[in-house]
């Protein structure tokens, strides 16, 4: 006999409560941001509209090195004046709070992403991360 079991949906382990900055926000404002709160992804928005997302990689590209002999005064210039809407990822692959755990597992693996957004009727509503995802299997384990 075949058991019929209920898929885990993204919803019911997606992180509700996003942190999001608008196109305009500055490199120190979204370096301060994942740095504070302990994240990887920063979801770019217009109003409740996902258009971006960067991700700590994007920002340790774009940030000059020290090393490189630039002076402070110019590092704090561009980290003051460039805008995580130059350095984003334009239109991210969005699933929706229906997809199926698994199917953004694969989503993550196959195209090495840190965070899924979540978007329902054009707005952003979550994000699911491969934390999310351990801490599922984690809890699907049982131990």
């Amino acid at each position: 006999m075949k058991h019929k079991t209920t898929a885990v949906l993204v919803a019911d382990r997606m992180t509700r409560k996003v942190v999001t900055l608008p196109g305009s926000a500055t490199l120190r404002e979204a370096i301060t941001s994942m740095r504070r709160l302990g994240i990887r992804q920063i979801p770019i928005v217009d109003g409740e509209r996902l258009v971006g997302i960067v991700t700590d990689r994007d920002l340790k590209h774009a940030t000059p090195s020290m090393l490189s002999g630039i002076g402070q005064e110019e590092f704090d210039r561009i980290l003051d004046s460039t805008h995580v809407a130059q350095i984003m990822t334009r239109n991210p692959l969005p699933v929706t709070p229906a997809t199926s755990l698994g199917d953004a597992a694969k989503i993550l693996a196959d195209r090495k992403f840190g965070a899924l957004p979540v978007v329902e009727g054009g707005r952003l509503v979550g994000i699911i991360t491969t934390s999310d995802l351990l801490r599922a299997l984690h809890a699907m384990s049982g131990e």
